[in-house]
């Protein structure tokens, strides 16, 4: 997929931001990772991931991984005491949904900065057991990647994570809380709740359902 069609891509990306849209049809939930370098649009408020380096006393290279789970806090910074280059600050999600006012952010080069986004595709998942991820070994880290979800029916373990439903609309930002379950009609069901609830429940719910907590049938649901 060329760079172009993945900027066509996150146009027409898959929600709102407001959680919902309708009916995907014949298209396919997917993420779409494209690194912040760049990008001409608003960063407050989405996903990131950023990539973090180590080096040995010598300067030389050592590692590098990758840190997920955050909100972009801040649009770009200029200049941040510590950073070499124009900023952004970012948040633990965790952190981001308990207290978007938190203290408990940091500064990262826009460089090292990968922005995350829903947006549907005309292409299924992959078999997870087939060898299609060999394809990522040689793939160009700086050029955007598109992640096609996959369909919780079958996934060995969904508990805790994020799941996107699209029935007759389409709902991100949701955490799965438990495996697939059979009804008692004999219909495959699994239960989620907004990310947002999933965050907080251990700590203002922990001895009963939360509010937000319902069933879903599995066929409309999709973990990435």
């Amino acid at each position: 997929m060329t760079g172009a069609e993945f900027d066509d891509l996150a146009e027409a990306e898959m929600t709102d931001r407001n959680g919902t849209v309708g009916r995907l049809n014949d298209h396919f939930p997917a993420l779409l990772i494209r690194r912040a370098l760049g990008l001409n649009e608003p960063l407050t408020g989405r996903r990131a991931r950023f990539l973090m380096t180590s080096y040995t006393h010598d300067g030389n290279w050592l590692a590098h991984g990758w840190k997920d789970s955050l909100r972009i806090v801040s649009e770009v910074v200029p200049k941040v005491r510590g950073v070499d280059e124009p900023a952004v600050w970012v948040q633990e999600e965790r952190d981001y949904y308990g207290d978007c006012e938190s203290t408990n952010r940091f500064a990262v080069g826009r460089s090292r900065v990968w922005v995350e986004q829903y947006v549907s595709s005309t292409t299924p998942a992959e078999d997870p057991g087939s060898v299609v991820w060999l394809d990522n070994l040689n793939r160009d880290p700086n050029t955007p990647e598109l992640r096609t979800l996959h369909s919780v029916q079958g996934h060995p373990n969904p508990v805790g994570a994020r799941v996107v439903v699209a029935g007759d609309s389409v709902e991100t930002d949701l955490r799965a809380v438990s495996p697939v379950r059979m009804t008692n009609d004999g219909d495959l069901a699994i239960t989620v709740m907004a990310e947002r609830d999933w965050y907080r429940w251990a700590r203002h719910y922990p001895a009963e359902p939360h509010p937000s907590l319902r069933w879903e049938h599995a066929s409309n649901v999709w973990v990435e």
